[in-house]
């Protein structure tokens, strides 16, 4: 059977990962505090060639210490400096203009929203540069925030254009000012665009990344908006393809997120090729 394989215009690494994984490559060994990136395979790679991954202080072996693309909260960052240690500092720009666009709306009296996922560990790290911030992720969330408030409005990097324009509307009809800003970054914007796209000429989609990516879920919910939940389907490596999901589908599309590696999409697509 012929079967055409598509990948999406936009996929795999942006250019804050590509930047983090290039400078922690430089050192012989190094310790890095969280997930470089949220890509356990690529994580693995690295700490095979000396690059160690902890989430415990304690554990981290002297040196120098990297903070991920995703950036670290400001008490982490003190706490690490504390111990004398030096610090190399790996957080996306596009992360630290999130960090610059929340301030300068605090600086103007306003109150700020961040629209993300409290877990997530760029979240965390807005939120503890500012003051007071409102954290929201559900509908349910924007209880919180006072009726007849003045507020801003920053967001997580990965999150959906759809639902920032959504929250923001929402928070219109609830507040007395709303001046929100969109810090959803561009590699986020273009491989949504890429997979909505892709998502018109293909019968079945397979999203290539991370389980613990953020980025990549959102691909995946932009895509299963198209296709139906049946007919996407998330992984993280070549082994976890199902020959049964391409049985009658003549055109497959692969879309990654931006921390996938190039190495994991190519197997991949030669995996589905050589399928029956």
């Amino acid at each position: 059977m012929s079967r055409t394989v598509l990948r999406a215009k936009a996929a795999g690494f942006c250019f804050g990962v590509q930047k983090a994984i290039d400078r922690a490559e430089q050192e012989s060994e190094a310790t890095i505090f969280g997930s470089l990136i949220h890509n356990p395979q690529e994580v693995a790679r690295l700490d095979a060639l000396g690059k160690h991954i902890v989430t415990d202080l304690d554990k981290i072996r002297g040196g120098k210490v990297f903070i991920t693309a995703h950036g670290l909260e400001v008490a982490r960052i003190a706490e690490i400096r504390g111990r004398g240690l030096e610090i190399v500092d790996t957080t996306c720009p596009l992360v630290t203009h999130i960090y610059r666009s929340g301030l300068k709306l605090e600086a103007q009296g306003l109150r700020v929203v961040v629209i993300g996922d409290p877990r997530h560990v760029e979240v965390r790290g807005i939120a503890s540069r500012l003051k007071d911030p409102i954290l929201v992720f559900e509908e349910a969330d924007l209880e919180r925030v006072p009726q007849g408030s003045r507020v801003g409005v920053v967001s997580q990097s990965t999150l959906t254009s759809e639902k920032f324009d959504r929250f923001v509307s929402l928070l219109n009809a609830r507040c007395a000012e709303v001046q929100a800003i969109n810090t959803i970054c561009k590699p986020t914007k273009d491989r949504q665009a890429a997979a909505r796209e892709l998502s018109t000429k293909v019968e079945t989609m397979v999203v290539i990344g991370g389980r613990n990516s953020s980025n990549t879920h959102k691909l995946a919910e932009v895509a299963a908006e198209a296709l139906g939940e049946t007919n996407t389907h998330h992984i993280e490596t070549a082994s976890e393809l199902d020959g049964s999901w391409f049985e009658g589908r003549n055109v497959v599309g692969v879309c990654a997120g931006a921390s996938t590696p190039d190495y994991l999409i190519e197997e991949v697509i030669r995996s589905i090729e050589a399928l029956p």
